[in-house]
């Protein structure tokens, strides 16, 4: 009786504390992140990915070779609507990156801000993973290194 009630204890202290290593902004923070296809000539799917929105009139950021050699690609947003990519605004081969804007029904949507200057080194980020569930689970990481792309860009 004793070992379930300290188990039950241990139990309710690992779930309080993990709890509270997750920041507040995270619930919300991660309906911007999305799953993109992309599809080929034919129709079929071409490949799968993800990415994040960075404004909220829909425009987005993924992996350029998600796009290399597609004929069309939608996202599927946290909530499981897909959305079709209406423009491709640039892309970067070097860095895998692309810009694109998504055509919206009129209504805004979560994003992300992009960071205005670079972390510093040993500074924590957060990995948001795409997901329909309700679980806000993700991945920590430390910066090593930020590296500028452009004016105003950073890769980490």
């Amino acid at each position: 009786m004793k070992k379930n009630f300290f188990l039950l204890v241990l139990f309710c202290l690992v779930a309080q504390w993990s709890m509270a290593q997750t920041p507040k902004w995270l619930d919300k923070s991660r309906r911007a992140v999305f799953s993109v296809i992309t599809y080929d000539n034919d129709n079929k799917i071409l490949n799968t990915g993800n990415g994040f929105f960075i404004s909220e009139d829909g425009m987005a950021l993924s992996d350029y070779s998600l796009f290399k050699g597609a004929q069309r690609a939608i996202i599927v947003d946290s909530d499981g609507k897909q959305l079709p990519v209406a423009t491709i605004q640039g892309a970067n081969s070097m860095y895998d990156v692309v810009k694109f804007k998504v055509a919206l029904d009129g209504k805004k949507i979560t994003s992300l801000p992009v960071a205005a200057t670079a972390p510093a080194v040993d500074a924590t980020v957060y990995l948001l993973p795409y997901s329909t569930q309700k679980a806000a689970t993700f991945t920590t990481g430390k910066v090593k290194e930020a590296s500028s792309i452009g004016e105003n860009q950073y890769y980490y």
